[in-house]
Parts: structure tokens; C-alpha cells; sequence
């Protein structure tokens, strides 16, 4: 499979928190935003942490860059979770070598074997806010989460909401991308 490299404005109409969409570049409506793949991959060289989760792999370009990252790091590994079995099989060949295990599963059925420091949520956009309250009890106390597709075009922002009015997700940092991406510290169990 090939993935080609374009405009995000392929994908993305301009809006208020984003009005030059074509600044940006992907390869396809499913895959982060290149450029914010970097930003999630500079957070974890910035973290250094020992677990990370990423939730709807892909083709696996993400999850490339954040093991690239922990391998710069000497430490920590990645844990990404895929169902699509044509995806996972992909992210795996991409991600060979790398301290990244690319998982045939859904989300909500991983239950991790670590405390969690970093998790980016990029699977279905109806999942993520569910997929953080099954990650919470795994969260280490210095625990940073991103969700990718928080723009105001997208549900994702209204769902999480919905955690910061319940107290589960102080203070989200949104960031104004062509599909819109949060940071956030969470509390997780100490």
C-alpha cells in the first residue's frame, strides 16, 4: 500500500479554530495530521514514559514516530491498538524494530499491564471519550493524555467536555489543527 502526502485541506474545510487547513499535510481522512504526529511524538521525548497507549493505529504513522521517539529515549515502549487486521498487520511490518507492539484488538478489550504515562486516543471518534474512562484506573500519576479530532467539526470535543464537567479531565489544553488535538494531565491512581 502506498500512502500518498497532501494537502489537509483535502480533508478539512476551514473553520474559526483553523482557517488555513492547507498548512497542514496527511496521507488520508484516517491518519493524524503529519505535523501533529510530530507534536505527539515531541511530547513523548519531552515525558520520557515508560508505557505508552494509542488507541486506533491505523496505517501505523503515528505509532512509528512515537516508537522512534521512545527509541531515541533508550526506554519505554509503545502498546497501539488496532481490530482492522490488514491495518495491524501493516503498522507491525512499519513498525519492525521499534519498541512498539502493534495489537489486533479493540480498544475497550485491552486491559494494560503497566501503569500508563502517555496515552493518544486516535481510534473511532464516538469511542475516545470511553476509551479514557477505561484507560483512567490505569494511569500513572504523572500521566498526559491526547485526544486526536477535538476541531468543532468533530464530536470529540463535546464528549470530552462532558469529562471536564465531571471533574475527570482538569484543565484540556485544545489546540486549534485542522481536526482539532487536546493534551491534558490526568490524575490517575498513585
Amino acid at each position: 500500500m502506498r500512502l500518498t502526502v497532501g494537502s489537509e485541506a483535502r480533508f478539512t474545510s476551514p473553520n474559526f479554530d483553523c482557517p488555513h487547513p492547507g498548512y497542514w499535510t496527511s496521507t488520508d481522512d484516517d491518519s493524524t495530521e503529519l505535523e501533529v504526529t510530530r507534536l505527539v511524538a515531541a511530547f513523548v521525548t519531552a515525558l520520557q514514559p515508560e508505557v505508552v497507549i494509542e488507541t486506533g493505529t491505523a496505517w501505523g504513522q503515528t505509532a512509528e514516530a512515537i516508537g522512534m521517539a521512545l527509541r531515541d529515549n533508550g526506554h519505554g515502549r509503545l502498546v497501539t491498538l488496532e481490530p482492522d487486521g490488514n491495518r495491524a498487520f501493516y503498522s507491525r511490518t512499519r513498525c519492525s524494530g521499534l519498541p512498539v507492539e502493534v495489537l489486533e484488538v479493540a480498544s475497550l478489550d485491552y486491559v494494560p499491564d503497566a501503569p500508563v504515562d502517555f496515552a493518544w486516543f486516535d481510534s473511532l471518534t464516538e469511542l475516545r471519550h470511553r476509551e479514557f474512562l477505561r484507560f483512567l484506573p490505569h494511569m500513572s500519576g504523572r500521566a498526559v493524555v491526547g485526544f486526536h479530532d477535538t476541531g468543532p467539526q468533530h464530536p470529540v470535543r463535546g464528549l470530552l467536555e462532558e469529562l471536564v464537567a465531571d471533574g475527570m479531565l482538569p484543565t484540556p489544553l485544545y489546540l486549534p489543527t485542522p481536526r482539532g488535538v487536546c493534551f491534558a494531565r490526568v490524575e490517575g491512581p498513585r
